[in-house]
């Protein structure tokens, strides 16, 4: 049914008025964020609801609960239309489907909640009021039997996970849905020539060089292989000017560099590449080694010395290796260790910031992470735009979760959207991986026990063609095939004790350890009220245990693997599972960093921040207030640390203490104190040479009469410096 819908009254937002001199060009970008019209169609029953609406916004947080269609529509304004210029619709973000149209003539359609798109509407747009409406569609999938094995969205964990709303295994899991324009929306004008697209991939000269410390490799022979997309008007001969300058600096006053070529373009789309020369260039480094340089490239195109468009991005010069075999990660051509976690900033993506973002990223440098794994989501380009300038390396899934439809067509939009992903994200220095899919089913025999049609063999396909989707892409970064089940170990909650750690066998990569505690007792109250559930009420109701299950809550994996006791409160039983979380994150963080330079390079903590009310693996909740896990993580994660390993269950039993270090510095005549925290018996270790980005055991197998469950080994310089704490309880 279509739906017909009134005209707006014209817009007289200043964004959306362009004033040109006839007969000329300007290159200018107007904003056509701000108050939309949007209509909410319900098929079922055959009518629609109108609504004003901030774009961009996902339109749960409008106030709307809805699945599928919505029509957006709005006014602009165009004062005046040089014959000469061109003009470009742009959309940063629509979830999930759209279809444009200006002044009732289809512009573009297109498929994906996170890529940016752009249609040219020069000969669509006239003087004066003109209509723009993008039609949306944003539906859950048919709840059919197993519906999540087979899903048509390739949106990750914003339509199936189970740190969503409903969680992962109830029809209730697609609830709260994250439809809508959630980017920026834009109208550009430019002259006969469009830059569409540029991308640098950076080369780094390593074997000039044998200096094995940052300090020395600060800078480095760099070069860039540059290609972008030209639209042009007509075949016509052109100047690219090209200019790199230090981010930070004024690049009209400090140009680092600039260049310039004539071409000669043919009409339409063409692609161009040019090298940058090679130069000694500032190196972008991760946070805890060094400084994140970054640079600012810029193309301008001119026709008759006369700016036609101009294309800037942030570029970093940096190289990333992986050895599977010997299990080890390079920056630069330094083995580094990674100390990362896992991230989903929100189910609402409009409403994270560059702020929020930058925020979250100072936390993660705070507790000593110097990696995040973007969980089989795209976020808002802001995060990576932050995550660069953090020095924090970016793990980046293309957004496949779990189970999905084989059908060629569903195949072939994956790799279109992959192409997408690598395209947007091209430039970001801080991604160093790209992966293909979160536990494929066809690598997730766990998948049987849940869904009565799962076959072995299911998305094997998929799953290769991303992979060769993203291996194409040929950016010099890692590419992971997948995040393998055999990557999650899991201990402690999905199967076995947390004191497996310490004898388990790992995979170079550990993209997910954790555990579940519940967010702070007021929010785990507030969500009870929510549903007239008095906080005092104990035990739990089943309403109770329904709603905090809703709520991402897993009582089975809490009471019958983990279990934690629910002790005689609410409150007690929320300080249980906040200390069995602290308790189980320190442990998997110290035992699995005690592979260092054994077949492990990477570790990667589940989950840093709640994306909504939840009780999750986060150590951080939807409030940005941390759990006792955060501060556990913090200390487990610093990267120079003395880690010991006893058997709590013995008095006056055997110790082996490790000292890790992943930072480049050295410390010759070390010592190390051992403590005992609740009386004044203390132990040292002295001469201890540690030496850069290394482990080594310094105790092993000795008897401290004495020594305590609860005690502190505390590092010092030779001067007697603190370089290190690390605590331990009892259960520790």
């Amino acid at each position: 049914m279509r739906i017909a819908f009134a005209m707006m009254a014209l817009f007289s937002l200043s964004s959306c008025a362009i004033q040109q001199p006839n007969n000329d060009w300007q290159t200018s970008e107007q904003s056509l964020n701000g108050l939309w019209r949007l209509e909410i169609i319900d098929e079922q029953q055959r009518q629609s609801v109108i609504h004003e609406v901030n774009v961009p916004n996902n339109w749960f947080l409008e106030g709307i609960d809805h699945a599928g269609t919505g029509i957006y529509s709005r006014q602009l304004a165009l004062n005046n239309k040089p014959s000469q210029s061109r003009y470009w619709l742009q959309f940063s973000a629509v979830d999930y489907e759209a279809k444009v149209s200006l002044n009732n003539q289809d512009v573009i359609s297109h498929l994906g909640y996170f890529s940016p798109f752009t249609a040219e509407v020069t000969s669509l747009i006239s003087e004066g009021a003109n209509q723009l409406q993008v039609w949306v569609n944003s539906p859950d999938d048919p709840k059919d039997a197993d519906w999540s094995l087979y899903k048509n969205q390739i949106k990750g964990v914003l339509n199936h996970h189970d740190t969503r709303p409903g969680g992962a295994w109830s029809d209730d899991g697609q609830d709260r849905n994250s439809g809508g324009i959630w980017g920026d929306v834009n109208l550009r004008q430019t002259g006969p020539i469009a830059v569409q697209h540029l991308a640098a991939i950076p080369h780094v000269e390593l074997a000039a060089t044998t200096q094995s410390s940052v300090s020395e490799r600060t800078s480095a022979l760099t070069s860039a292989d540059v290609r972008f997309q030209l639209d042009n008007l007509a075949q016509q001969e052109a100047e690219l000017r090209y200019t790199l300058w230090r981010e930070g600096l004024d690049s009209q006053t400090e140009p680092t560099e600039s260049y310039q070529q004539t071409v000669q373009l043919s009409q339409g789309k063409q692609t161009i590449y040019w090298q940058l020369p090679e130069k000694e260039r500032l190196l972008w480094w991760p946070w805890d080694w060094g400084e994140p340089n970054l640079y600012r490239i810029q193309l301008e195109v001119l026709i008759n010395d006369k700016v036609s468009d101009t294309y800037q991005a942030s570029i970093g010069f940096r190289d990333f290796a992986f050895n599977e075999d010997k299990g080890e990660f390079y920056v630069n051509g330094l083995p580094y260790f990674i100390r990362g976690t896992n991230y989903i900033g929100s189910q609402w993506l409009a409403e994270m910031t560059a702020g929020d973002y930058q925020n979250d990223l100072n936390l993660m440098r705070q507790a000593n992470i110097n990696s995040v794994r973007v969980h089989a989501h795209v976020a808002g380009e802001d995060f990576y735009h932050q995550a660069d300038k953090a020095g924090i390396l970016v793990w980046q899934d293309f957004p496949l979760q779990w189970g999905y439809s084989d059908s060629d067509t569903f195949r072939q939009q994956a790799v279109e959207q992959t192409k997408a992903m690598t395209d947007m994200l091209a430039n970001h220095a801080s991604i160093a991986f790209w992966c293909g899919h979160n536990e494929p089913p066809w690598d997730a025999d766990w998948m049987k026990y849940k869904y009565p049609s799962y076959q072995s063999a299911q998305n094997k396909q998929l799953t290769q063609a991303v992979y060769q989707t993203l291996l194409a892409a040929n950016d010099k970064r890692i590419v992971r095939e997948a995040s393998y089940t055999k990557e999650h170990p899991w201990l402690g909650w999905y199967s076995g004790k947390y004191q497996d750690y310490k004898t388990a066998q790992f995979t170079p990569i550990v993209s997910e350890f954790g555990a579940q505690a519940m967010p702070s007792l007021a929010m785990i109250e507030a969500i009870l009220s929510d549903v007239g559930i008095t906080p005092n009420e104990w035990p739990l109701s089943k309403k109770a245990l329904a709603t905090l299950s809703y709520h991402n809550y897993q009582p089975h994996e809490t009471l019958m693997i983990a279990k934690v006791p629910q002790g005689e409160s609410l409150s007690q039983f929320h300080q249980n599972t906040q200390e069995y979380q602290r308790v189980v994150t320190k442990y998997a963080a110290e035992h699995l960093r005690l592979n260092k330079g054994q077949g492990v390079a990477a570790i990667y903590q589940f989950m840093f921040v709640d994306s909504w009310p939840a009780i999750t693996w986060s150590v951080i909740d939807v409030n940005r207030q941390t759990k006792p896990a955060y501060e556990a993580l913090k200390q487990a994660y610093q990267p120079l640390l003395a880690v010991i390993e006893r058997d709590v269950t013995q008095a006056d039993g055997q110790v082996s203490i490790t000292i890790i270090n992943d930072s480049l510095q050295s410390y010759s005549k070390a010592k190390l104190w051992i403590k005992n925290q609740y009386d004044n018996k203390q132990w040292l270790v002295e001469n201890i040479n540690i030496a850069a980005n290394t482990q080594q055991q310094v105790v092993t197998n000795q008897v401290f009469a004495g020594l305590s469950g609860y005690l502190s080994l505390v590092l010092t310089d030779e001067s007697g410096n603190e370089l290190s704490q690390n605590h331990y309880k009892l259960q520790d």
